[in-house]
């Protein structure tokens, strides 16, 4: 399944160069548990509402009790591990700085769709600028890589003397 993600262009406001952008998503809209279950009676009316709620909710109690507790909870979608912020200066916990947090990681079937996913990128008239396909970069790249590796590895089979005695021989030449 091929998806869109659309994003504009917007100026970099930690730098000073004119030609430095970053790209930023535009929102189609925002999805609680209602709505996101809303959308799956859409599609599957033989499920009820209110079991569905319930279960939903009781899902994610349950994933907070198992990280509170110390546990590390992999959904599928990601993993949730609790974390210590902040350095503990001379061992002792300032609760200024230190507190309890969560690492979030994607998980295998997030990580698939979000490169599988295109970006549009739009000029700010609204016009599609480009239409960039991740996959294909992904393969243009390790091909780039595998090309550079072999590259690499002919200089270094093709030099007479290993570069630790060409390091050895500068540094005796210019002493």
């Amino acid at each position: 399944m091929r998806t869109f993600i659309k994003a504009k262009f917007k100026k970099n406001p930690l730098t000073i160069d004119p030609t430095d952008f970053y790209a930023q998503v535009i929102l189609n809209g925002k999805y609680g548990v209602s709505e996101i279950i809303d959308t799956i009676l859409g599609e599957n009316p033989k499920l009820n509402k209110e079991t569905a709620m319930e279960l939903i909710n009781t899902f994610n109690q349950k994933i907070v009790e198992l990280i509170v507790s110390g546990n590390q909870v992999n959904t599928g979608l990601v993993t949730v591990s609790p974390i210590i912020k902040g350095s503990l200066h001379n061992k002792m916990w300032n609760p200024t700085i230190n507190r309890v947090d969560v690492n979030i990681t994607q998980g295998f079937e997030l990580s698939k769709a979000l490169i599988e996913t295109n970006i549009e990128m739009m000029e700010d008239q609204g016009d599609v600028r480009e239409v960039i396909d991740q996959t294909q970069k992904i393969a243009e790249k390790k091909q780039l890589d595998e090309n550079s590796s072999e590259l690499n590895n002919l200089n270094i089979r093709s030099e007479a003397e290993p570069p630790c005695g060409i390091a050895f021989r500068r540094w005796l030449c210019n002493s």
